[in-house]
Parts: structure tokens; sequence; C-alpha cells
């Protein structure tokens, strides 16, 4: 799959959030500048649907029905006003209305067998059942889809994007679906090479040169978009994070499973830390 066609087919769950809304406001910038298609997805969930959450409270099965029908009303009309939405924008989109005790295990099934190219989710996915903490269901899917997953943080325009390299495959792959963004939307590019300090360090001659190595790949599949290139020392995820925040940036792009070190694999990937803790929406390339 090329980089454009990373935009083509867009998943967007759908709930009553905050960050909902801005998840299908970047849906429909992006399904406007690359003709994409648009399917919206709401998961029904709540407490009474697991057996064991049912057998402790002990209601009669005409309750049960009701709340059934009270939540399956309710994530109707949250489908009907994101129907509305995209239309009203001028977006042709289809959408599906699901019944799951696990939210992000049905969006991730549906990633994987839908005509999906990207997910776009808001950074705090709303869900009636207690057992999914706000923020679980995103984080979930960010880390388990199959395809590129964006995590809007807030209301955005796509005008400068911070790029993380480290050489990996993914990083590579980052860097392509960030110029091809950078060309629709007229945007600049930081591309950005961390060298991790820590027992494994290289010499500092020698990473330096690898820093310069991959920052020339980097370069090199530019293709005309304005960039300028950024060497840094230190904790990758802390580096990125600063950088983001203090910068102009609207969108973190990188590999969801960059080139690993012995800290990170016990500490966790660099882009699970970016996109949990980022205030910068976060596009994570597979």
């Amino acid at each position: 799959m090329s980089a454009e066609d990373c935009f083509k087919n867009i998943l967007v769950p759908v709930d009553s959030s905050t960050s909902c809304l801005y998840a299908k406001q970047l849906a429909v910038l992006i399904a406007k500048n690359f003709d994409s298609r648009v399917k919206a997805v709401h998961v029904v969930s709540h407490d009474f649907m697991h057996p064991e959450f049912k057998a402790h409270h002990n209601l009669p099965p005409l309750v049960l029905t009701e709340l059934d029908r009270v939540y399956l009303e309710a994530g109707k009309k949250i489908l009907r006003q994101a129907e509305g939405f995209f239309i009203h924008e001028g977006i042709s989109v289809e959408s599906e209305l699901v019944k799951s005790e696990d939210p992000a295990e049905t969006i991730l099934q549906m990633s994987s067998k839908e005509p999906c190219s990207l997910v776009i989710i808001g950074n705090r996915a709303k869900t009636q059942s207690k057992r999914y903490e706000l923020g679980s269901v995103t984080e979930k899917v960010s880390r388990y889809s199959s395809c590129p997953v964006l995590i809007t943080k807030g209301k955005m325009n796509i005008r400068h994007l911070l790029v993380a390299v480290d050489g990996s495959k993914q990083a590579i792959k980052a860097v392509d679906y960030a110029v091809a963004l950078a060309k629709r939307f007229k945007a600049r590019i930081t591309l950005l090479h961390v060298e991790e300090a820590g027992l494994f360090k290289l010499k500092p001659d020698v990473a330096k040169r690898v820093g310069e190595e991959i920052l020339l790949e980097a370069e090199s599949r530019m293709n005309g978009v304005t960039f300028v290139k950024k060497m840094k020392t230190g904790t990758p995820s802390e580096i990125i994070l600063k950088m983001a925040w203090l910068g102009d940036f609207d969108l973190i792009v990188m590999g969801s499973r960059g080139i690993s070190s012995i800290k990170r694999f016990l500490l966790g990937s660099v882009s699970a830390d970016v996109s949990m803790h980022a205030r910068r929406s976060v596009l994570l390339i597979r």
C-alpha cells in the first residue's frame, strides 16, 4: 500500500465525547483532500452486557431488556448524528452499529477485516461500561491495530509535522506518510532523530554519524516538501514530547515499532509513551 493509499479508507469510531468531535473534524479534513471513503462505527457496550456483572446484580430479565433498548437507542442517535455531520460536510459515509462487551476488540477486528487503511479515533474514546476507563479503548486500538492509527488530541489543521525517525522500517514508512500529508496540505516537516542516552549508547562520534545517515535517508524521501532536520540526545519519548509541546506542531508522525533498546522493552515502546502523553495529535504507522 502506498502512502497516499493510507488515507483512502477511514474508520472513525464515534461516541458522544468531545474528542470524538475532533476525530470527525479531522476525518472530514483528510477525506476532502484525499477523496477518502469514511465509515463511522458506534460500539454499544455497558456493564450489564457482562455475565459476571449481571450475575452479581441479579436484575430481572425485563429490566435487562429495557437497559439494552435504552443503550441501543442512544447508540443509534449517536450514529445518526455522525452520519449527519459527514453528510453536511459533503462526505459520503457508511455507518454501522455494533453490540460488544469489548469496544476496542471490536474496532480492531473491523479495522483488520474492513477495507480500512486508517483509524481516526479520539484520545478519550467514551464507553458506557465502567470496566473500560476513559482512554483505555484508544490505547488498546493504538497498540494493536494492524493499520495506521491517528489519535486526535484537539481541533487541528495540518501545517507543521514532527516526524520522528530512528532508521527502522516503520520510521521510513512514517516519513513517506508524512510527505503524502504535507504535499496535500502544503505543510512543512521537521525531521527528528534522537540518539538514546543510556547503558548501550554509542560513542559520540559514531552516534553522530549514524544519526546523520538516518536523517539523510529521511531527507532523500522529502519529494519537494519544505523541511528541517534536528538531532538530539536523550530519552526519545521525552525529547519528542518536549519538542512537540514547545514547537508549533500540529501532528506527530512516527513508526509504532521502532528500534528498541533494553530500556524501551522494559518501560514500554516510545510510540506508546508519546501517544499516551502527547498534547498534539499522533499518527502511528505500522
